[in-house]
Parts: C-alpha cells; sequence; structure tokens
C-alpha cells in the first residue's frame, strides 16, 4: 500500500513575528536604563571628580596665616584685589553652616569654570569687599553640587571670603526664589536695582528646585566686617582652623 502523502509543512509558523508592542517596551526600557546610568554619573561620578579638583585648587591659593584667632575686627574698606583672568583662582568661600565647606572662587560663570566645582564670579559685578554686588554662581546638583544646601542658610549666618591678603565676613540678609531671566540680582544695589550702590553685598545664585533648573535661588549678603590675614583667624573658623591645613 502506497504512504499517504505527506502533509504540507507550514513554514510561516516557524518565522519569528514582529511585535511592536514588544519593540515599543524594549525601546523604552533601553531609554530608561540610559537615563538611570546618565543621572548616576551626572549626580556622583561628577561630584567626585570635581571634588578633587576642589580640594587641589583650595591648596593651591591658601596663603599662610598665623595660627591664632584673630581679634582685630575692622569695618574700613578692605584690601582691593589685583586684576583677575578668566578662570582663575582669586578667592575662597568658607560656609560654616556647610559644616565649614570651603568652596574656590574662580573668575568667570562658564561651564569650564562651574564643572570644576568651583563657585564662578559674574564678570563685571564688584570684586571681594569694594562697594557693589560680588556675585556668585555655583551648581546646586552635580559637578560637587557646592550650592546644595542653599535653603538652608538663615539670616545672620557668616559667609566668609578668603583672599590673599584678608578674611572678609558677610552675614546673609534674605533669600529669595526667581527666573532665570531675572538679572536684577546681581546689579549693584541687588535689594533695591533701580538705586545706585550703597553697601558691600556678596549674592550667590544656584539652580532650583534642587534637581532642577527652571527657577533660581539666591542669597543676598552684606559685608559686616574684615580681619586682616596676618593678623590670624577670624573667630568664625577658630572651629576648623583653616591656617592649620
Amino acid at each position: 500500500m502506497p504512504a499517504p502523502p505527506a502533509l504540507p509543512v507550514n513554514r510561516d509558523k516557524d518565522k519569528p513575528r514582529f511585535d511592536p508592542v514588544t519593540a515599543i517596551g524594549e525601546v523604552i526600557l533601553l531609554i530608561g536604563i540610559f537615563v538611570a546610568a546618565f543621572t548616576l554619573w551626572n549626580l556622583f561620578v561628577t561630584d567626585m571628580q570635581a571634588e578633587k579638583q576642589t580640594a587641589q585648587a583650595v591648596k593651591a591659593f591658601h596663603a599662610p596665616c598665623p595660627d591664632v584667632t584673630s581679634h582685630d575686627e575692622r569695618t574700613t574698606p578692605p584690601p582691593e584685589n589685583a586684576a583677575v583672568t578668566g578662570g582663575e583662582v582669586f578667592a575662597t568661600m568658607h560656609v560654616p553652616a556647610w559644616r565649614f565647606m570651603t568652596i574656590p572662587i574662580k573668575e568667570g560663570t562658564s561651564p569650564a569654570v562651574l564643572n570644576t566645582g568651583a563657585a564662578g564670579h559674574y564678570l563685571d559685578t564688584a570684586m571681594p569687599g569694594q562697594i557693589g554686588n560680588f556675585s556668585v554662581a555655583a551648581h546646586r546638583r552635580s559637578y560637587g553640587s557646592n550650592f546644595r544646601r542653599v535653603d538652608t542658610l538663615k539670616p545672620g549666618d557668616p559667609i566668609i571670603i578668603e583672599t590673599k591678603d584678608a578674611w572678609l565676613i558677610y552675614k546673609v540678609e534674605s533669600t529669595r526664589i526667581v527666573t532665570p531671566q531675572d538679572l536684577s540680582v546681581i546689579k549693584p544695589n541687588p535689594l533695591i536695582p533701580e538705586a545706585p550702590a550703597k553697601d558691600r553685598y556678596l549674592t550667590m545664585t544656584t539652580c532650583h528646585p534642587e534637581y532642577g533648573n527652571s527657577e533660581r535661588f539666591i542669597v543676598h549678603n552684606i559685608f559686616d566686617h574684615w580681619v586682616p590675614k596676618d593678623s590670624g583667624i577670624p573667630k568664625e573658623l577658630a572651629k576648623v582652623n583653616p591656617c592649620s591645613n
């Protein structure tokens, strides 16, 4: 008896079928992995890189000073700063309220400056201790996250600017949140922008909210007094004694 004819093989069943829902899901998964990896790199790896650069910059700038607490507090005009070039470290900022964090201050506010973990000095604003508005910017998150805790500063908190010759002690006057386009905060008189400068201000600017940049968090400080570097350490920094580092 002849064998029955073989049934035709349906080879279409063996071919993989394109499933658009699965493909979209895989693309979304890959995008999620990429975004998570980029976020981790941006928040943590850049912080570690900037912290190393910051420590080196602070060490290179720091000038010797007597290892004593100074009682020589002056309200006269502080020493003038020499001319600086773009990217140069010409001062440091000490913030006791942030566990005595020390931040180098460089000339300019470009990414090339801020991404090193420094606070950048706005060009054409006053220099430290001058009548007018010494204005700086720094990252709140990533690249050192130096201004991360800016919202914890309270009126009266000291902010100390260290130059080659002096310690300049400013006190927090007020904080506010503005749009990125509001440049009145860095005008010579930031509290009354249409009026001429009459005091020595320090203004700190950074992104807001902490993980965004749709607004700007502003801290206005007013000069209180200065201490000659050769007389020792201001009492506001005696606890950590930067002259022994």
